[in-house]
Formats: C-alpha cells, sequence, structure tokens
C-alpha cells in the first residue's frame, strides 16, 4: 500500500494542486484524506494552512504490477534486465515530480520577496481596505472616528479627525504606531507588493517630524560641546530615519541606532567616542598587572 504523504496549501484546492504535481497523476486517482481545511484568521492575520494527507490508488500499483509481470516468451535473464530498468525508470519518476514541484516554490518565494520590494500603485482596493478595517479597528478600540484619504508619490495618508485625537497622539504617537503597524501585517498578508501608506491624526507626524529635528541638532551641539554621547529614546523606523538623515550632512558628529526589536534608541557622539570601553573588571585587571610588573616595591 502506497504510504500516505502531507501537503499543505491556503486551502485544500492549492493543497491537492500540489499532490498532484507530486505524484504527476490528476486529483482522480489520489487517495484524499482532509486533516484540517484551514481557516482565514481575523483581520487576515493568525492563518492556518489546509492539511491533506495522500496517497495513490491501489488501481495504478496493480497496472505498474502488470507491466512488470513478464511475458512467457521472456528468459529470466531479459526478465531481470526489464525489472531493474524498470525500477531505475520508476525512481527517476519519482524523484522528477519533486523537484518539479520545488523548483516552482523557490520561484515563488523568489517573487514573493522581490515584490515585497516593489512599491504598489495605490488602487481603489487598496484604499478601501486601508480606509475600511482603520475604521474598523478604531470603532473596536471605543474612538468612532472619520477617516480622509489622499495620495503622493505612490503614498497612501489616511487622516483621522475625531474626538479622540489627544489620545491618539498622546506618548509621542504610539497608538497611531500600533495601528500603523497592525494594518500594515494586515494589508501584506492580503496584497503582493509593498503599499506605502501612514496614518496621521490633527497633522501629528509633521509636528513630530519637526521636533525630532530640532532635538537631534540640540543634542548633536551638547555632544560636541561636552564630548558625552547623548541619546534618544527610543524611535520606530521611519523617526529614526529623520534624525539620522538630519545629522548625516554633519562630518563632526555621528549617530547610530542600538537596542533589538522595532524601536531602538539613536546614540549621538564623536567620531571615535562610540567604541566600547573596557569594563572596570578588565581595567582593574590591568592596573593590578602594572603594578605586579612594576620594579618598586
Amino acid at each position: 500500500m502506497t504510504a500516505k504523504m502531507e501537503f499543505k496549501g491556503k486551502d485544500i484546492d492549492e493543497a491537492i494542486n500540489k499532490a498532484c504535481a507530486r505524484f504527476s497523476v490528476p486529483r482522480e486517482k489520489l487517495n484524499i484524506e482532509i486533516v484540517s481545511t484551514g481557516s482565514t484568521g481575523i483581520f487576515g492575520l493568525c492563518k492556518k494552512k489546509a492539511i491533506i494527507q495522500v496517497s495513490q490508488k491501489e488501481q495504478i500499483n496493480l497496472q505498474t504490477k502488470s507491466k512488470n509481470r513478464p511475458s512467457q516468451d521472456d528468459s529470466p535473464s531479459t526478465s531481470t534486465k526489464r525489472k531493474k530498468r524498470e525500477i531505475k525508470d520508476r525512481d527517476a519518476a519519482v524523484a522528477a515530480p519533486k523537484s518539479a514541484t520545488e523548483k516552482p516554490v523557490a520561484d515563488h518565494e523568489k517573487t514573493k520577496s522581490t515584490s515585497r520590494q516593489q512599491v504598489a500603485v495605490p488602487s481603489p482596493e487598496v484604499i478601501d481596505y486601508l480606509k475600511i478595517n482603520l475604521h474598523r479597528l478604531l470603532e473596536l478600540m471605543g474612538f468612532p472616528s472619520e477617516i480622509s484619504v489622499s495620495e503622493k508619490d505612490n503614498k497612501i495618508f489616511l487622516q483621522i479627525s475625531s474626538d479622540f485625537n489627544d489620545k491618539l497622539t498622546s506618548k509621542d504617537g504610539q497608538l497611531l504606531d500600533s495601528l500603523q503597524y497592525l494594518l500594515r501585517k494586515m494589508i501584506s498578508a492580503k496584497f503582493p507588493l509593498r503599499v506605502l501608506f501612514s496614518i496621521d491624526a490633527d497633522n501629528f507626524r509633521e509636528t513630530r517630524r519637526t521636533s525630532l529635528i530640532e532635538q537631534a541638532k540640540k543634542l548633536a551641539v551638547e555632544a560636541k560641546e561636552t564630548g558625552k554621547t547623548k541619546t534618544i529614546p527610543p524611535l520606530n523606523p521611519a523617526e529614526r530615519r529623520i534624525v539620522h538623515m538630519t545629522l548625516q550632512d554633519d562630518k563632526t558628529i555621528r549617530s547610530r541606532s542600538v537596542g533589538d526589536g522595532l524601536f531602538k534608541k539613536i546614540l549621538i557622539y564623536l567620531p571615535g567616542k562610540g567604541k566600547k570601553r573596557p569594563s572596570r573588571r578588565r581595567k582593574g585587571k590591568e592596573v593590578n598587572q602594572a603594578r605586579k610588573s612594576s620594579p618598586n616595591k
């Protein structure tokens, strides 16, 4: 009996198509057992793939046995050679579908990773998806709002107008950043190309940009005057880019991001000052060694 193999896909049809490609037979010649139908998740997140177990139907094996049965006119040596040749051909046939299925998957993943770098031209479908889901998220948060949309340079700008804008923009706009992060995950699961968009309320993004530029310049001056490294608290990638771009033309100062995760701190320091200093333990060890090697006791 043919051993069962497991296949996964975004839905049952995709999983069955993978199985057909693997065995090089139509679905009518396969025994298919559905393990899980999968799920679309919530807001397109937490999706579960469909899973099936597949084996070839016995009639294919019977046909193979009939082909392998030697005729009465065949001599033992001829029959043995034929069996060896058929086994070799069968092994090659089994290996071929595997490589044939692996190659499209690799090409698909390559195309998918490349398409992530390509920016999608805003379409009515993408704009409606962003607007509708942002509206739903705000309602679930208890912040019913009106949302207006504009476009510039292939980027979509979503402007929130409500009585809760002060809460949305508090704590340096953490709620806005969280909404934008969640919506980005949702839309990347829905559309293949990268979608550029920004969520704003009461023109917070521009005000925040101006504030970060002023802060970066101020800390750069202080670092030059005192020679000490200055730190900006954790920022998201877009805000870190604003700081780095502000200081990139000043050759007398340096800036770099430190930390793990999405939010990282920025260090502003003089050239040569950003190197890691020896620990106190190591420093004390060097002093003790210097004392021991000294000729005066």
